[in-house]
């Protein structure tokens, strides 16, 4: 046996030992940052689960005459002549969208723990008949930011609505105020009281 014993084509036995011990010390850092990560990410709520809720108002997109929303920025009022119109679309598909995933009575009545007292949002949808009238009030996110507090008014319980029901209103009423002045009306009659207006 000459000098090159112990050596081929991918060096000498101690050198690829020795590459062999480095890659595993790098597998099992891999593996433990992957472990430390999945720890760290919070478990699936309720709120991430699939809707499979009631819608959140109770009127038919056919059923509405009108839509009024109050929020920090003022008040947009649509009527149905303007219903038609792609801004106003985008509001009515935000609404029918809005589906409940839980509902909860508060603790000791008190609304307040979820920004309903002074909501953030006030949502009037306004049918043809005089009775046919729903008041939605939107409260704070939920402590993980994927669901926001609601409550129809008049009623007991605490509803639980998907965030991406607040993206979309929001986006639908940028729209509105942005691209279509004449089919609003910003100032709102009789505007309802108790909207929290601070950031």
């Amino acid at each position: 046996m000459g000098e090159g014993q112990g050596e081929g084509a991918w060096g000498s036995i101690p050198e690829i030992m020795r590459g062999n011990y480095l890659l595993s010390i790098l597998a099992l850092g891999l593996a433990v940052l992957a472990y430390t990560e999945r720890r760290a990410a919070p478990p699936p709520t309720s709120a991430e689960l699939e809707v499979t809720g009631d819608p959140l108002f109770a009127l038919r997109l056919e059923e509405i005459s009108a839509i009024r929303v109050v929020d920090r920025n003022g008040c947009v009022f649509v009527g149905k002549e303007v219903m038609a119109s792609q801004p106003a679309g985008a509001l009515m598909d935000s609404v029918s969208r809005a589906h409940v995933i839980r509902r909860f009575p508060p603790a000791e009545a008190d609304f307040a723990p979820y920004g309903l007292t002074h909501p953030t949002r006030r949502i009037e949808m306004i049918g043809g008949g005089e009775d046919q009238r729903q008041v939605v009030n939107i409260g704070e996110l939920n402590p993980v930011r994927n669901a926001v507090y609601a409550r129809i008014e008049d009623d007991p319980d605490v509803l639980l609505v998907g965030s991406y029901f607040l993206t979309s209103l929001d986006m639908a009423l940028q729209e509105l105020r942005a691209n279509s002045p004449g089919a609003v009306d910003l100032k709102c009659p009789e505007e309802p009281e108790g909207v929290n207006r601070g950031e």
